[in-house]
């Protein structure tokens, strides 16, 4: 399911039955941390001018659900690209293989500095092996997003860098925070709709507070649908919705 785009969405049988057809979806629950790098460090990271990757353990688990990193926007942002890889090698000689791409609009990016939960619903990964997280670099010196982290190395959460879009070696950074789960369990965190599609669901406490809805258009990851609706309850009833 895509998001119409004009000149590329043909009003066509095959495009407005979609319209009124269902859909494959899947659910994503809060899940089981299964491995994370987190700390009090308040470093951040230039994520305008240079790509990062991360590396992680599925340890235990053969699927990973989602994933959290703890951004900041700054000016109106920019789109957050996650891509998950195996095989990947920071000496340059590999980009490895490329198993999930998500992206994350910028309006959707908390102006606070907070973790954001990153559908992946990726599975067939192999338990104890190691994969890379690779944060795409984005926007420009006024509109972009921080990852944030701690202000030394560790060897067993290795993070790099690399010129936005470069080629080569990648050299060695301080740690960057990031939390990695799996498995049902917990509150509903998302909902995904392929190929690229997908939404992140808040709540406050027990109740449904927000829903930030991606659907981009067939050919590109800009534009699309970029919704966020504000759910208001009397006690336990719903009584609207404010779309931004």
């Amino acid at each position: 399911m895509n998001a119409f785009k004009n000149n590329v969405t043909a009003f066509d049988e095959t495009n407005m039955n979609e319209l009124i057809s269902f859909h494959d979806f899947a659910l994503i629950y809060e899940g089981s941390q299964v491995d994370a790098k987190a700390g009090a460090g308040t470093a951040e990271f230039d994520n305008a001018s240079y790509d990062h990757a991360l590396r992680f353990t599925a340890t235990g688990v053969t699927e990973i659900a989602r994933l959290e990193l703890e951004l900041i926007k700054h000016g109106t942002g920019a789109d957050l690209q996650i891509e998950i890889r195996s095989g990947f090698d920071p000496g340059g000689t590999t980009e490895g293989t490329l198993l999930k791409t998500v992206v994350v609009p910028k309006e959707f990016l908390p102006a606070g500095r907070s973790y954001w939960s990153i559908p992946l619903d990726l599975t067939g990964l192999t338990a104890g092996n190691q994969y890379w997280i690779v944060v795409r670099g984005a926007g420009d010196a006024t509109n972009h997003f921080h990852a944030h982290g701690e202000t030394t190395p560790d060897a067993n959460y290795p993070a790099y860098y690399r010129l936005k879009g470069g080629s080569g070696a990648w050299t060695l950074e301080n740690s960057i925070h990031f939390k990695v789960f799996s498995g049902e369990s917990g509150e509903l965190k998302h909902r995904t709709y392929p190929p690229s599609g997908h939404s992140t669901l808040e709540f406050s406490g027990e109740v449904l507070s927000k829903v930030y809805r991606y659907l981009p258009p067939s050919d590109t990851t800009a534009g699309g649908i970029r919704q966020i609706v504000t759910y208001t309850f009397s006690g336990e009833y719903l009584k609207k919705g404010e779309v931004a």
